[in-house]
């Protein structure tokens, strides 16, 4: 088992989440730990900093969660490594049995646990028709169990992003995590790139860690406006919406429709909701001009 703590580095990212890290750190004592410090956490990275297997690596601002995975990266010089959300607590079995799972599909671009409780994620690639955009298609796991093929585990287009074991060659030759991804959809086009380069994404059952939903960062409304705003940019960016779509044309004018009409019946915080994602579409047809100037 020695051979596991040469082969894999662990990749964490704060912020905002510096009360929740303590948990995952437990059972990777035996790991190299690497921690993108993404916020203002001093009090828990000198905690840190005296640990003989985590490297902290401070940034000056908030690079996004893609971007900051690329600059651990660099870091990096084993054949896998495995990135985890710090509100997440996996057993060093689980991590362990993924290990081995990647070792013997050379050709595998990502293995994940299950996580629970939202282990009704993995599934198809998402779509968009021409009025809006689908989650990812979400199949249980109990039904995806009859489509499985390796050894019992599952081949699927999208894993969640809060566990990710990767193989770093394969990571690297597909050009990492596109960091036009602030925040979200980020590991869906990693996904779909391992995909279209025939490198399989599989989840394992028997793997299984705990993700403490929606803890990862402070419930304020800085983090809520960033959340909304991104949740409905991000995936613009992956179906490549063209700027004078009739798709986005449509988005903004449902969403200053709604955002109007919430305000007339006193529902301040849905007519804020729908502000925010008319700002998001409209900053995406700005964005979309500016960089087609350069």
């Amino acid at each position: 088992m020695s051979k596991i703590y040469e082969d894999l580095t662990i990749v964490t990212v704060l912020y905002d989440s510096s009360e929740l890290i303590n948990d995952l750190l437990k059972n990777l004592i035996n790991f190299k730990v690497i921690v993108v410090d993404n916020g203002n956490n001093e009090q828990i990275l000198k905690k840190l900093s005296d640990l003989e297997n985590v490297k902290v690596i401070t940034q000056k601002k908030n690079l996004g969660y893609g971007r900051a995975i690329n600059f651990a990266f660099e870091k990096i010089k084993s054949k896998y490594f495995f990135v985890l959300n710090p509100d997440l607590v996996i057993s060093e079995k689980s991590i362990y049995d993924l290990y081995t799972l990647i070792t013997k599909n050379p050709g595998a671009g990502i293995v994940a646990p299950i996580t629970q409780p939202d282990e009704d994620f993995y599934g198809l690639f998402p779509e968009k028709n021409t009025k809006k955009i689908t989650e990812p298609n979400e199949i249980r796991c109990r039904n995806l169990l009859q489509n499985s093929n390796i050894d019992g585990e599952i081949c699927v287009d999208v894993a969640k992003g809060c566990a990710l074991l990767l193989n770093s060659e394969h990571f690297k030759k597909i050009g990492k995590f596109d960091e036009r991804y602030f925040l979200f959809w980020e590991e869906i086009d990693l996904c779909r790139r391992f995909r279209s380069k025939k490198h399989s994404v599989i989840i394992s059952p028997s793997s299984l860690a705990v993700h403490k939903q929606g803890q990862s960062s402070k419930k304020n409304i800085k983090n809520f406006i960033i959340k909304t705003f991104y949740s409905e940019y991000s995936p613009l960016i992956y179906f490549n919406v063209k700027k004078l779509s009739s798709f986005l044309i449509y988005k903004q004018i449902r969403y200053l429709f709604r955002s109007v009409t919430y305000l007339l019946i006193l529902n301040v915080k849905k007519s804020f909701i729908n502000l925010i994602k008319l700002y998001a579409n409209i900053k995406y047809f700005f964005d979309l001009g500016a960089s087609s100037k350069k």
